[in-house]
């Protein structure tokens, strides 16, 4: 059996309970970086209080900016000052460190409002200037998401693309046991904030993230068959689409969160379908003897990437909402799945099959030329992150079923080994300011 006719299971129950597995709660581990990564200094916060949350925001910040190999933060103890503010910031100093970037700043927490209050700067250090000031707050345990907000800010000042380390990542946990359930998580993109959001004693598959990451859809066989579920993460509501009989799989939730693009087989054959979530109803967009799944949308919601073998082989096609006209987009080599759009619309990741093995890879999507990032043998499921600088993938290492990464610059490459349980189909959720 190919691997597309496996991922096309991916539609029924026998794929869950036999689809390799992937790890849980992620703790990123670079196997391969940037020879010279960006050099920078996070310095411990100062406080206006007597709280005991000195270097929280330091280690969670550090922790944030070295995760993907593309900076090197220097250790606090090497450090010749503990500036907070512009005033105390002497160049000379950082420049005898070797430092590019330099990050400082103050908070203050307020026991009667339960905020904290955070200001903090960013400098060039070789071109001795100031690149943004910054004053954030919140609340007083949300320690986390404010030193998240920081890291965010700072990679974008550096790098001129958005950071990633707010956004989060859902993925479904397998049960070890025949009497376990299956649970449908959500955690921090650094395995911090690992959340239930549900469980069931049937099979659980597909989340996808709505635009403002505040609701999940997902596939539910909890009532013997394949359902469709949209659930509020914050206060755990959810409700079913509106079925057919046979299959109902893949969600895909439009860039304007009102459509869901999903595979249904109301016709008797796999088609590609968007549900109207105004008008509660199904809409069908293809129509073809060939088996037709993995619908995804561009980012301005006019087109669908989708699998199709219409061709004879499992390969990439893009659908035109508005007139139906349908291109096939990938041609080189006899397996080509899984495409995603990376940010701009200009290229796509897929898993692309060479000499028998399969890999990730992107593709320019006006000239076809396509590159292989990945030397692994037996990648799927690639998720991007949505500033389109990461591509994380399920593969295998030792014959077991891990989470490894690549940016798509082919440089840094990591792992993502488990801390516990065994999760699948990872989703990256989208940026929201």
């Amino acid at each position: 059996m190919n691997k597309f006719s496996v991922r096309l299971k991916i539609l029924s129950i026998f794929l869950l309970l036999t689809s390799e597995a992937i790890f849980s709660q992620l703790k990123i581990e670079i196997t391969e970086g940037i020879r010279e990564p960006i050099r920078i200094a996070i310095v411990p916060f100062s406080q206006n209080s007597s709280s005991t949350q000195k270097f929280k925001l330091h280690s969670i910040i550090t922790k944030d900016l070295e995760s993907f190999g593309e900076f090197e933060a220097i250790k606090s103890e090497d450090m010749l000052s503990y500036p907070s503010n512009q005033e105390e910031v002497f160049y000379r100093d950082w420049r005898l460190l070797k430092v590019n970037y330099l990050l400082i700043g103050s908070f203050e927490e307020s026991e009667k409002d339960n905020e904290i209050k955070v200001s903090y700067n960013i400098f060039d250090i070789s071109r001795e200037k100031r690149l943004y000031t910054g004053l954030i707050s919140s609340q007083s345990n949300s320690w986390r998401k404010l030193a998240h907000r920081i890291s965010d800010r700072f990679y974008q000042k550096i790098n001129g693309i958005p950071g990633i380390f707010t956004t989060r990542i859902a993925y479904i946990e397998e049960p070890k046991l025949q009497e376990e359930k299956y649970h449908l998580k959500v955690s921090d993109i650094d395995g911090e904030n690992n959340s239930l959001v549900f469980s069931s004693s049937q099979p659980l598959m597909s989340p996808d993230w709505s635009p403002d990451s505040k609701k999940l859809a997902y596939v539910s066989f909890e009532n013997g068959f394949s359902q469709i579920f949209i659930q509020e993460l914050a206060s755990g509501k959810r409700q079913s689409i509106k079925s057919s009989g046979g299959i109902n799989s893949s969600p895909s939730w439009s860039p304007n969160g009102r459509y869901i693009a999903a595979v249904l087989s109301k016709s008797g054959n796999p088609d590609i379908y968007i549900y109207d979530l105004n008008k509660n109803s199904w809409r069908q967009v293809t129509d073809h003897f060939g088996i037709d799944t993995e619908p995804t949308w561009s980012s301005n919601g006019k087109k669908i990437l989708f699998t199709s073998n219409r061709s004879g082989s499992p390969q990439i096609y893009e659908l035109t909402i508005s007139n139906g006209r349908i291109k096939r987009k990938t041609f080189e080599g006899s397996y080509n799945a899984r495409g995603r759009y990376l940010p701009g619309g200009r290229h796509i990741a897929l898993i692309h099959r060479r000499k028998g093995l399969f890999h990730v890879a992107i593709q320019n999507i006006r000239n076809g030329n396509l590159k292989i990032l990945t030397d692994t043998f037996l990648d799927e499921s690639p998720t991007i992150s949505p500033n389109g600088n990461i591509i994380i993938y399920a593969t295998k290492k030792n014959q077991r079923g891990i989470l490894a990464g690549i940016t798509v610059n082919n440089i840094t490459k990591f792992i993502l080994p488990s801390i516990m349980g065994e999760v699948r189909e990872p989703a990256w959720s989208p940026l929201v300011n």
